[in-house]
């Protein structure tokens, strides 16, 4: 005859106390999806409670800081339904998700910006046609070409970070002194 784990719980009295914080954490996880805005969704996890303090993952460091200027609202929000004096931020990468086995993160589409491209496009010019070295930076401007031009507008989060990286890539290397 099987049982709902529910009522194994229950005829223990030493799984109670577990039981009932596990109760704890699964609303404080509904209470905390329906609080955040969609781009949050899928990314926080409830962690724990422990003393007063709500222990959050997040899935990414931007969705982290992102997370972080909502901190004293969401906490106050809490408070009214639950012991949460704090909450305490960590960066977990990769969720699992329900079945037990993490699902495989799709690779991030790199981009070459203007700048870069046109760097490269430079050098190129000044190489002898037939150097293995021209024909692998002009396979590279093809490919990030191709990969710009593919890139799907989905997730807010990955777009940002996206943009950061491009705006990273087109910056001017600096000294040690901060001159170009």
């Amino acid at each position: 005859m099987t049982r709902k784990l529910g009522e194994l719980f229950r005829l223990s009295a030493e799984l109670e106390p577990l039981r009932h914080h596990a109760m704890t954490l699964q609303r404080l996880q509904e209470e905390i999806d329906r609080l955040l805005e969609e781009e949050f969704r899928g990314r926080v996890s409830v962690a724990n409670l422990k003393d007063g303090t709500l222990y959050l993952h997040t899935a990414s460091a931007l969705a982290a800081a992102k997370l972080r200027h909502r901190l004293p609202s969401l906490t106050a929000a809490l408070a009214a339904s639950a012991p949460v004096l704090a909450i305490k931020l960590r960066v977990r990468p990769t969720n699992a998700p329900a079945s037990g086995v993490a699902a495989p993160r799709p690779p991030r589409v790199r981009t070459i910006g203007p700048g870069g491209r046109a760097a490269i496009a430079e050098l190129c010019a000044r190489l002898a046609p037939d150097s293995p070295l021209r024909q692998a930076l002009e396979r590279l401007i093809e490919r990030a070409a191709m990969a710009s031009e593919q890139r799907q507008e989905g997730d807010p989060l990955e777009r940002k970070e996206a943009e950061i990286d491009e705006d990273d890539a087109e910056r001017k290397p600096q000294d040690a002194f901060g001159v170009q």
